[in-house]
């Protein structure tokens, strides 16, 4: 028992790591949390910044996801470990212990490092399911919500444990959660769509 809670809160730290908040401050010196959504997840990072930064942020985030699955399952050897291991990483990228208020991310490229570890074909399909959504809506976030929710369903359909099938549930109501302000403006039609400009010191950046 207290090996697995020792990968828990491992996990969370390593999640709480805020990835897009250094790059975005050591490299460039910009507060990212100041400009466009205020978030420091890989989208925010690319309207205000750039494709570049937000490759490496995107890599970065699932990786924290990755690592906790690995902990969990290297550390407790079962299946309980290894999903509440990547929960609590994608509760620390949305609760972040190194920001103030605890200000993070979205969760869901650190979701998709452990959808990854946890089951490669599901992962693949929920990303397929994200990609689709987006170029035919433009809107990273309904992608996002709709992919994630969808990845306890088709780890169902490909007869993944049943206790990794049970705990999955987590990940599509913590995503919901986290986007509860996108959904607001997806349903009044203000949501950002993909590609958007924001405005930096008079100057336009993706």
């Amino acid at each position: 028992m207290w090996k697995i809670l020792l990968v828990i809160f491992a996990s969370y730290f390593i999640g709480s790591i805020p990835n897009g908040y250094i790059i975005s401050k050591k490299f460039y010196g910009i507060d990212i949390t100041k400009y466009g959504s205020g978030n420091i997840g890989m989208t925010n990072v690319q309207r205000v910044i750039g494709n570049k930064p937000a490759a490496i942020v995107l890599i970065l985030d699932l990786s924290k996801g990755a690592i906790a699955v690995l902990l969990g399952r290297y550390v407790a050897h079962n299946y309980t470990a290894m999903m509440l291991s990547g929960i609590a990483a994608v509760i620390g990228h949305d609760y972040s212990i190194f920001m103030p208020h605890f200000k993070g991310g979205k969760g869901v490229a650190a979701t998709y490092g452990v959808a990854t570890l946890i089951n490669f074909p599901a992962a693949l399909l929920s990303f397929a399911a994200f990609l689709g959504i987006v170029i035919k809506t433009k809107y990273v976030s309904l992608g996002s919500i709709i992919s994630i929710a969808l990845y306890p369903i088709f780890l169902l359909i490909l007869r993944e444990n049943k206790t990794v099938v049970l705990w999955s549930i987590v990940f599509p109501i913590l995503v919901i959660y986290s986007h509860r302000e996108n959904i607001k403006r997806l349903i009044s039609g203000t949501e950002r769509k993909i590609g958007e400009k924001v405005i930096i010191n008079n100057e336009k950046r993706h």
